[in-house]
């Protein structure tokens, strides 16, 4: 719709020229009483207005004017007349225009002042008017509201509210003047420049951008579901009424949007809402009463009192509450988190801002800004808890909302209070910014029992501790700023741990987890507690203290720079590789239960003050230790491993730079050392300083004279301080010899092939050797077989004449005997620790004899025998008194030829089968049990009976013995080796026996015989003794070769000489050395005839 154009001026008759005329209205409403609604979808334009003639000539009349148009005008003078305007493009009063199309002004006429001027678009000139623009409105031109109550409405639409904010155009009072009301229900509309209307503004829906805080006048502005945007950081005095929206649209109260910062320093009132979106800062300086609550959807909302907030819940979605200031430190409002979240900004450190009231909905919360929030209600908000700066505080699980929430730390802390709050089962991620865990109280002792995940690091602060029984994967860093940091499982990541003077880090909590993949820098104090193995390849450095708690073993195997005390209260702290134990570290403290093993590396460490035990080194010996500073013992042990030999044996050695205390136990063990004679001793600790530490030997046994002892073969070491031959030089020795017994002192007679020589000190033989010396003799008293008197007695009558006629009868030569010995032996033979040996047997044998042939010259009678023996051998010496327990198990075979004429010829073999236990009753421990032997012997004996009477006869007679002992080698409780080198045993037996025999009837009518004698030998040794080899040293043990001895017995037979019982009994003594070795020997035996 266009406007009719204006006409143009013209010359007259005579010459005179006219103005003009001006340009018709697009739409004119003239006469009306009632509104008029016009509605433009299309296009309204004002006419243009006519052109003046004969310009520049200042002479003519005016033309006329069309509606909404002036007529052109000449003026006279020399002045130039006006040029015509254009039509309007609505003009009227009471109307109410709805654009959804385009109104234009029309353009002025040509030929005079102002030409071409565009007109009004739209002129209100009188009444109540409207102007309603979508956001596809376009005004060309200006709007002049000159009607009494003229309103400007914004909508994104036709529709009255739809929500949408599709750009509109730029509204200011240059261009629509005049309007009283400010409508906007829809469409983003900028406005600036002063103000637009005189009136209120009322915001129901769309948006307001501002430009400049003049364009909304002064006048309070209702907001029922508006939006107001800040174009460039913004100041608004205005106040604004906040109210429920009237036509239903899901917003209501004042929205702030935009990307750019408001301030809003009017009061905001009523019961609407405020809702903050987009991305920009809306501060609230005011104290405000609206009470429909608060919307957080995006960006900030920064106040620094409760009341700027007026009241109601503050419902997130997204947004941000940031507190500013510290005027403002809780809140007991309800608080809402939606799906997009909510962030609690406060802003200053020193705020501790407490939440009361419960947090509810399925969002999460950020706490975010230096300051603290404390959430001490029950929330069951879902969408977990994620800091990024200062500090989130709670008390207990259920103040972070429900439990499947997890915690996400960006830069932010949580802080645990009180006691009541121990653990959480929580999902927990570190992202790059990292995060803090805050353990308020000291006595609380806080879990986090899932895994903690992330690339970001963990710090640990408060005086409480932290612990993590997860199996972690978090890449970061690790630091502890206070209180104590727990790994109780497996830490994988791989990043730093660093504790911070003060501080505390425990890996393990006495189980079988706990570890750190990254390196530790400790300045506080580091403790491993573990009970099974665990190996720290970490470099641990720093100044603080390593402790090893738990029954396990630590393995340290980085290269370590630490340089505080290292403790060991538990356990075993072993060093893994080369340059693990510290040598930076102050000291190193080894307490009762602990133990610190060297790992065989030579090992350099400043201070040593040892309660517990010091492994030098596992299987080898070598190893040394180097205290720089001073070493005190409380009553430890250091393990030495020493190969025990001369003086120049291989063996794990402390070197102390500084000054020795304390007690302290020194165990040696020996590493397959064969033993031997030492002349200065084996140095095994030097002293820097003041040697006043006193060390004891953990010995094997303690030696008769006193001194603690540990064995070497067949050698005993005892410790000393100072050489055995030299000047005490305040280091210590082991030594094998006895320094204050002299080779030529009686009271401890050496006996041996090769006496030492004067200057010569006495090697200390270990308490096993004297027992080993008189082990071959105990079982040769069990293997040695009897003479023919003692086995069988007077059986054998036949020919007791000399000429084949028996003196009462005849004993019959088939029979099941047995008999049963008792004998005590006292031995001082000749060996190196001058062993005396007292041996006492029980012998239990049995036999079947049989007369295998008989001529006119006499008999042979053979038999088979069975023999169970025991002896209980009891062993003094010099160098240790012990006890040998035998059994004896024998199997023989025996021939005897019986001749007529007195003359009988006696035959025995015999196998005897030894079970030995040996023990040292100086040590007071078995030196083995159950050893393996055996012996063989033979026995060939020969005589003659001379008659003297019929009653006395003389028999003379004689016997060789070989009895050979095979032994089985072993290896003793103190790993030497014992084997027999020599067990054969040949001797000789000269004797001469005179008898009384006599026989009677008996009252059975049967014949009864008897037969009492008495004999004396003489014994020889043809053999050179026995021999032992104990670890490579040979030791021999000599008896006197030559005894004599004398004896009595006697044998009676009855009931025809089917029963008989004889008996023997004999003592014997060395003819070497009278009465100091001697035997006594008992026999009685009894027999059956077949």
């Amino acid at each position: 719709m266009i406007g009719g154009a204006g006409g143009d001026g013209a010359n007259t008759s005579r010459g005179q020229n006219s103005g003009g005329g001006g340009g018709g209205a697009g739409v004119y409403v003239v006469g009306n009483s009632t509104l008029v609604t016009i509605t433009n979808n299309g296009t309204i334009t004002g006419g243009a207005g006519g052109l003046n003639s004969a310009w520049p000539v200042y002479y003519g009349a005016t033309g006329g004017a069309g509606e909404g148009g002036a007529a052109g005008s000449i003026r006279t003078g020399g002045s130039q007349g006006t040029s015509s305007q254009g039509g309007a493009g609505i003009i009227g009063a009471n109307i109410a225009v709805i654009n959804n199309g385009t109104i234009t002004g029309g353009i002025g006429g040509t030929g005079g002042l102002n030409a071409e001027v565009q007109n009004d678009a739209v002129t209100f000139q009188s009444g109540t008017n409207s102007l309603t623009l979508t956001t596809k409105s376009v005004i060309s031109g200006v709007v002049s509201a000159n009607g009494n109550d003229d309103t400007l409405t914004l909508q994104n639409t036709l529709s009255k509210i739809d929500g949408g904010q599709s750009e509109g155009a730029n509204i200011s009072a240059t261009q629509y003047k005049g309007f009283e009301h400010l409508v906007v229900n829809g469409g983003r509309w900028t406005v600036g420049g002063s103000a637009i209307v005189s009136g209120e503004t009322t915001l129901n829906g769309g948006a307001l951008v501002v430009t400049g805080p003049a364009a909304l006048g002064v006048q309070a502005i209702t907001a029922q579901g508006g939006a107001i945007e800040a174009s460039g950081d913004q100041v608004l005095n205005q106040s604004f009424v906040l109210k429920n929206n009237p036509y239903g649209a899901s917003t209501s109260g004042l929205v702030v949007q935009g990307a750019d910062n408001l301030v809003l320093s009017g009061v905001l009132s009523d019961v609407g809402r405020l809702t903050k979106n987009g991305s920009g800062t809306l501060t609230l300086t005011a104290d405000n009463t609206y009470t429909g609550g608060t919307v957080f959807a995006g960006g900030v909302v920064s106040v620094d009192k409760e009341v700027r907030l007026g009241g109601g819940d503050l419902t997130f979605n997204g947004g941000t509450l940031q507190v500013t200031g510290t005027g403002w430190t809780s809140t007991s409002r309800a608080v809402s988190l939606q799906a997009g979240g909510g962030t609690f900004d406060i802003e200053d450190a020193a705020n501790n801002f407490a939440v009361t009231q419960g947090v509810t909905g399925a969002g999460g919360l950020m706490k975010s800004g230096t300051g603290t929030v404390t959430l001490s209600g029950v929330n069951t908000y879902t969408g977990g808890t994620t800091l990024t700066a200062g500090t989130l505080a709670a008390a207990s699980d259920n103040n972070l909302g429900g439990a499947s929430g997890g915690l996400t730390f960006n830069g932010g802390t949580l802080q645990v209070m009180g006691t009541s709050w121990t653990s959480t089962n929580r999902a927990v991620s570190l992202q790059a910014g990292g995060g803090t865990f805050d353990i308020e109280d000291a006595a609380n002792n806080f879990a986090v029992t899932q895994g903690v995940a992330g690339a970001g690091g963990l710090t640990k602060s408060g005086s409480g501790t932290l612990t993590l029984s997860g199996a972690n994967s978090y890449t970061g860093a690790t630091t502890v700023s206070a209180g104590t940091l727990v790994v109780a499982n497996d830490n994988t990541g791989g990043g730093t741990t660093t504790v911070d003077v003060g501080a505390g880090l425990q890996i393990g909590t006495g189980g079988v987890s706990g570890s750190l993949a990254g390196d530790i820098v400790n300045n506080g104090t580091l403790v491993v507690d573990r009970s099974n193995a665990f190996d720290l390849a970490n470099v641990i450095s720093g100044t603080g203290s390593l402790t090893k708690n738990g029954a396990g073993t630590l393995t340290l195997s980085g290269a370590n720079s630490y340089t505080g005390a290292t403790t060991v209260s538990a356990g075993t702290l072993t060093q893994g590789a080369a340059g693990g134990f510290s040598t930076a570290s102050s000291r190193y403290d080894v307490d009762t239960d602990g133990t610190l093993d060297l790992g065989g590396f030579d090992t350099m460490l400043a201070a040593l003050y040892n309660a517990g035990t010091i492994n030098m080194n596992v299987g080898a010996a070598g190893s040394t230790l180097m205290v720089n500073g001073d070493y005190v013992g409380h009553d430890g042990t250091i393990v030495f491993n020493t190969v025990l030999g001369d003086d120049n044996s291989k063996t794990d050695k402390l070197m102390v730079g500084g000054d020795t205390a304390g007690n302290t136990n020194v165990q040696v063990v020996n590493r397959d050392g064969l033993g031997a004679q030492t002349v200065k001793g084996i140095e095994i600790i030097t002293v820097g300083g003041q040697s006043n530490g006193v060390f004891s030997l953990v010995s094997d046994y303690r030696t008769k004279d006193g001194q603690k002892a540990v064995v070497g073969g067949a050698y005993a070491y005892t410790l000393h301080q100072g050489p055995a031959r030299g000047a005490n030089d305040g280091n210590w020795y082991l030594i094998s010899q006895l320094e204050d017994i002299k080779p030529d002192n009686p009271a401890t007679r050496r006996v041996s092939d090769t006496p030492d020589a004067p200057d010569t000190p006495a090697p200390r033989y270990s308490a096993n050797v004297p027992v080993y010396e008189g082990y071959v003799q105990t079982m040769q008293a069990l293997n040695k077989p009897s003479t023919l008197q003692e086995r069988v007695g007077k059986r054998y009558m036949t020919g007791e004449n000399g000429d084949g006629r028996t003196s009462g009868g005849m004993v019959d030569a088939h029979g099941i005997w047995a008999r049963i010995q008792g004998a005590h032996d006292r031995l001082e033979p000749t060996t190196l620790t001058g062993m005396k040996q007292e041996i006492n047997t029980f012998i239990l044998q049995a036999g079947v004899d049989g007369q295998f042939y008989e001529d006119e010259n006499g008999k042979l009678i053979a038999g088979i025998t069975g023999q169970y023996g025991t002896a209980r051998s009891n062993i003094v010496a010099r160098d240790g008194d012990g006890r040998i327990s035998t059994n004896a198990w024998s199997l023989g075979a025996t021939a005897t030829w019986i001749g007529n004429d007195g003359f009988y010829v006696d035959t025995q073999g015999q196998v005897t089968w030894f079970e030995s236990d040996l023990n040292s009753d100086t040590a007071d421990v078995g030196l083995a049990s159950g050893r393996k032997a055996t012996g063989y012997a033979l026995s060939v004996e020969t005589g003659k009976r001379i008659a003297l009477n019929g009653n006395w006869a003389l028999t003379p007679q004689a016997q060789l013995i070989w009895s050979s002992i095979n032994a089985d080698d072993f290896e003793d409780v103190w790993q030497a080796n014992i084997s027999v080198a020599r067990g054969n045993s040949f001797a000789a037996r000269f004797g001469l026996a005179a008898s009384y025999d006599s026989s009677w009837q008996g009252s059975d009518g049967r014949v009864v015989n008897t037969s009492v004698y008495g004999i004396t030998n003489l014994y020889q040794e043809f053999l050179g003794g026995t021999r032992v080899n104990i670890s490579g040293v040979d030791f021999s043990t000599d008896n006197d070769r030559t005894w004599a001895g004398i004896g009595a017995g006697g044998t009676y037979a009855w009931a025809g000489g089917k029963y008989l019982i004889f008996g023997q009994g004999t003592i014997n003594t060395s003819l070497d050395h009278f009465a100091d070795s001697y035997a006594i020997k008992g026999d009685v035996g009894f027999k059956v005839k077949w």
